[in-house]
C-alpha cells in the first residue's frame, strides 16, 4: 500500500512540474518582441478619426473627434517602442484606457501598460502623450 501512495504522490509531483512548464510554454508562444505602438494597429493608423480615453483612477471618459487633434496625437504617438515585460503574471487596475476607432469601428484598445493581451513596461513617453490628451480638453 506504501508503494501506491508513493507512485501517487510522484505522479502528483511530475503532473505540477509540467503544469508550472505548461504556463511558461504559453507565455513564450506569446513570441513577444519590442514594437512601436503602431505595429499593433490592424490596418492604417493614421485612419483613426476618433480616439476615447478613460482614467482609471476616476472613470473619466473623454472622447476627440476632431480630426486635427486625432492626427496630431497619433503622429507624436505612433513611433513609441513598447518593451514587453517579462513578467507576464495577471494583474488589475490600470492608468489610462485608450480606445482607438476607424469609422465608428473599434480598431485598437491599450493601457499604457498592457496591449494585445500581453504586458509591457513602462513607458513615460507613452504615459505622458497619453496625459496630455486627457488633460487638453
Amino acid at each position: 500500500m506504501s508503494k501506491k501512495w508513493l507512485l501517487l504522490t510522484l505522479t502528483m509531483v511530475i503532473m505540477l512540474v509540467c503544469a508550472g512548464c505548461g504556463k511558461e510554454e504559453s507565455t513564450a508562444k506569446l513570441n513577444l518582441t519590442v514594437k512601436q505602438l503602431e505595429e499593433f494597429y490592424p490596418g492604417d493608423i493614421s485612419k483613426v478619426d476618433h480616439i476615447e480615453v478613460r482614467s482609471g483612477s476616476t472613470g473619466e471618459l473623454k472622447t476627440y473627434t476632431d480630426k486635427q487633434v486625432v492626427q496630431d496625437w497619433i503622429g507624436k504617438v505612433r513611433h513609441i517602442k513598447l518593451t514587453p515585460d517579462p513578467n507576464q503574471e495577471g494583474r488589475v487596475g490600470f492608468l489610462y484606457s485608450v480606445v482607438l476607432f476607424e469609422d465608428k469601428e473599434k480598431k485598437l484598445v491599450f493601457t499604457p501598460g498592457g496591449i494585445g493581451g500581453a504586458y509591457y513596461l513602462h513607458s513615460p513617453e507613452l504615459v505622458k502623450g497619453i496625459s496630455e490628451l486627457f488633460q487638453s480638453k
